[in-house]
């Protein structure tokens, strides 16, 4: 939720569960990233929660994981009590790769070093431990530039690593809307997922209320055609494995 475009008031988290009512999304997770803790609003969230009661409301935080960098990043979840931590890779070596104003910094890389180092700054998230779910597995690819390889060749390291770390992943459906044109991660690099028994959660990654649990039952459809037949929800940093339907 957010990345501060909506404020954390009653009125605009009940827009988004409301929106998650209509869809009948049952389970809602309401995350931002580290460097918004200080406008976390518990008291919205709590009663926006109890205006909508057919939904059960899940709290989290997405911290940015920076290769060589771990110990220096901001531990907010200390702060709360939170449901689940996302941990998720925006940068390479200094590199911010997922803004817009990105583009130019794509001429000074080799696209295959950038697989290699994205994923091998992935894989150090994964082993970290700190996090519940690894976000967007491979958001590297958001303006499109793909490596000559098969990506999920270039995700095996990281996905051994997230394997061995007992993390899930997320099937975020954000990806659909930006230059990729496809959920993070792609069919190949879910389809190892599976064969690496590594969990998945679903993630409409919603930065406004209309976008609450979009897409979200094709996301299902995609890991039930793959083989997935449970689906990861979390309370208090516990995982739950719930059924996966493909009919959402």
């Amino acid at each position: 939720m957010g990345h501060a475009e909506y404020l954390h008031d009653v009125d605009s988290v009940t827009e988004f569960l409301l929106t998650a009512r209509r869809r009948g999304i049952t389970e809602v997770g309401f995350a931002d990233h580290d460097y918004y803790a200080d406008q976390f609003n518990l008291d919205a969230l709590r009663a926006a929660a109890a205006r909508v009661p057919q939904i059960r409301v899940r709290l989290g935080i997405e911290i940015d994981f920076q290769l060589g960098r771990a110990g220096e990043t901001r531990r907010p979840e200390s702060a709360f009590t939170l449901d689940f931590v996302i941990g998720s890779v925006h940068e390479v070596d200094g590199f911010v790769f997922d803004m817009p104003t990105s583009l130019p910094g794509y001429q000074a890389w080799d696209i295959d070093e950038l697989y290699q180092r994205y994923y091998a700054t992935l894989a150090e998230a994964a082993r970290s431990r700190r996090f519940d779910i690894i976000g967007h597995p491979d958001v590297i690819k958001v303006f499109g530039f793909r490596p000559k390889g098969s990506a999920s060749g270039y995700a095996e390291h990281a996905l051994r690593a997230i394997k061995a770390s007992d993390v899930a992943i997320e099937i975020n459906t954000n990806g659909r809307y930006k230059p990729a044109g496809e959920f993070y991660p792609a069919r190949d690099v879910l389809e190892r997922c599976f064969d690496l028994d590594i969990p998945i959660t679903l993630s409409s990654d919603a930065h406004a209320p209309e976008n609450v649990g979009r897409d979200v039952a094709l996301a299902a459809q995609l890991a039930y055609e793959v083989g997935y037949r449970r689906v990861a929800t979390f309370a208090n940093r516990k995982r739950i494995l719930q059924p996966l339907s493909n009919k959402y």
